[in-house]
């Protein structure tokens, strides 16, 4: 099995599309949308790595990725359910591996699932990067854990997207 940091090296090996899914207002499930935002402010005009901060609604999204020059695409996203992780654990795989290994496990599970399965038929490669969260009720702000992990995260995709 591959770590987090190996595993993103692969993805990133291809352009690759970053996509931020979450809602800042629910929050732990906005970490999503922080990375994207911050990770796309790292990106230059010339890099082959692209990212989409979706928020909550990757279906409107989900068309311009798939007809994307990306040939991965990763989602970044708040996961529950998932074992016994604690808050702040990273889950990273293949989407289609994760849904099989785990019945609940984000919080757009639904929406995700039905993107994944476009972008696959769009020849895409899709991975999940999700980060175990506790707190996703209205108008709370991200706890501790999470913002430590988001800090990882953002300097895992940075060390995995040099070019």
């Amino acid at each position: 099995m591959l770590s987090v940091d190996q595993g993103l090296h692969r993805v990133f090996a291809a352009p690759t599309c970053v996509v931020g899914i979450g809602n800042s207002f629910r929050g732990d499930d906005g970490v999503g949308v922080m990375i994207a935002e911050r990770f796309a402010a790292d990106l230059t005009a010339a890099s082959r790595h692209s990212v989409i901060n979706a928020e909550d609604v990757i279906e409107n999204h989900v068309f311009r990725i798939a007809d994307g020059a990306s040939h991965n695409v990763l989602m970044v996203d708040a996961v529950q359910g998932w074992g016994t992780g604690e808050t702040g654990d990273l889950v990273f795989g293949a989407l289609e591996d994760i849904e099989a290994a785990s019945g609940g496990w984000s919080t757009h599970k639904l929406a995700l699932s039905t993107a994944a399965s476009v972008l696959r038929h769009h020849g895409k490669g899709v991975y999940l990067l999700g980060i175990v969260v506790a707190n996703t009720d209205y108008g709370n702000a991200m706890s501790p854990e999470i913002l430590d992990s988001a800090e990882a995260v953002l300097g895992l995709l940075r060390d995995s997207s040099k070019e």
